[in-house]
């Protein structure tokens, strides 16, 4: 997946896994799984950020964002081998992958796929403390994470 831009300001240009504003907080881990997918929802995982794998009660780290400065663009998925570290979203505006089928509401209740880690607006998912603000392109929704 390419991205169309690597503005911040520009939201409606971007992928998944892109913050939007200067009023976030911004994490890194330097533990992840090889793998883990930008513009999804990780978990925090025994000292590793790790992807969603329906493991029971996960703790939701936040929104694993791309590395603006050095994109990474093979489908939005982080090596390991390549990246030290990784930065992840756990309050503010940021960009998330959304579900296949789903209809998020503006404004409605964030939930998040425990299988994939994507965005969904269906009640019976991990709850997430967000709301969804608009849709910026097919698939990708900006969200409020507070």
């Amino acid at each position: 997946m390419a991205f169309a831009t690597g503005y911040l300001a520009d939201p409606q240009k971007v992928g998944a896994g892109e913050r939007y504003g200067s009023t976030n907080i911004v994490l890194t881990a330097d533990a992840f799984e090889d793998g883990l997918k930008v513009g999804r929802f990780a978990k925090l995982d025994t000292g590793s950020l790790d992807n969603l794998d329906t493991s029971a009660t996960p703790v939701i780290a936040g929104v694993v964002l791309r590395n603006a400065a050095a994109p990474v663009e093979d489908g939005g998925v982080i090596d390991a081998d390549l990246y030290g570290q990784v930065e992840y979203m756990r309050q503010g505006l940021v960009t998330v992958d959304v579900k296949t089928g789903e209809t998020p509401a503006q404004f409605g209740a964030v939930y998040a796929d425990n299988a994939t880690g994507e965005a969904t607006a269906t009640n019976t998912d991990i709850a997430v403390s967000g709301e969804f603000i608009e849709e910026v392109q097919t698939g990708v929704w900006l969200i409020r994470l507070y």
